[in-house]
């Protein structure tokens, strides 16, 4: 059977009874054995629309032998027998199962990325996580679920950006109004040389890298899997990676 974990976010309804309600469908799956469920811990909605309530997140530790992707559709099965309804990809929902980690896999789909993208950064994920998962590994970094809780809680309120000459001129945008936002709270340093990373020398909160676009793209994504701690890929549009990033910093505070 495969170790797996799973996170579990509302801020509609009855959040406690869907927590309950979705531990215990999970566990009455034939193919599933539930092995620990964290406490619920009161966060703040990162990155969404503005005014929403705060979440209730959890995680669930299970063991199954079900394919991660047979597992991702009965996550969205009990999502949507629970009433999910998909409007903003940020906004409120009444449940929300995302499959963290399938043991040391990693899958990449058109439906389903495993390890989530975002996990290694996100504090709401982390923390319930860390209570019942805290020597799990996370494949990319290498780190377990507890090293990358720890990362976030120790690390220079420094994110690093690996950008290629494509983003030469867009960068000085991107930097303009990554300082606009948050002045010395937080710095942004920018990375040329895929040597540059090896580690974290810097001890640095955040590595981020955009999606491959150029004949160097391949080289990139090695050095930022070569990072030590939490990394993003961003998207080549820039609206769209300032969001990300934003969403991203917020998750860590």
């Amino acid at each position: 059977m495969v170790d797996c974990l799973i996170a579990f976010g509302s801020n509609q309804g009855d959040r406690e009874g869907a927590y309950e309600t979705a531990v215990n469908s999970l566990n009455h799956c034939r193919e599933i054995n539930v092995v620990a469920a964290s406490k619920l811990h009161v966060t703040k909605a990162v990155g969404g629309p503005e005014g929403q309530s705060s979440y209730l997140n959890g995680a669930i530790r299970l063991k199954t032998i079900l394919s991660g992707e047979a597992l991702h559709q009965l996550l969205i099965q009990t999502e949507n027998e629970l009433g999910r309804v998909r409007f903003d990809r940020w906004g409120s929902r009444t449940i929300d199962l995302d499959l963290l980690l399938y043991g040391k896999n990693q899958i990449s789909t058109s439906k389903l990325t495993v390890p989530h993208p975002r996990m290694s950064f996100r504090r709401f994920v982390l923390e319930p996580a860390n209570e019942i998962a805290t020597g799990m590994i996370h494949p990319l970094s290498g780190l377990t679920i507890g090293q990358l809780m720890e990362q976030i809680s120790v690390a220079n309120r420094l994110v690093l950006c690996l950008a290629d000459h494509w983003l030469t001129q867009q960068y000085k945008e991107f930097e303009r109004e990554f300082m606009a936002k948050y002045g010395r709270e937080w710095k942004l340093k920018r990375v040329d040389q895929c040597d540059q990373i090896n580690g974290n020398p810097l001890n640095a909160a955040l590595m981020t890298y955009f999606a491959s676009g150029d004949s160097i793209a391949d080289s990139r994504w090695v050095a930022a899997k070569n990072f030590r701690g939490p990394t993003l890929e961003l998207p080549r549009d820039l609206a769209l990676a300032r969001r990300e990033m934003f969403a991203a910093i917020e998750a860590i505070q």
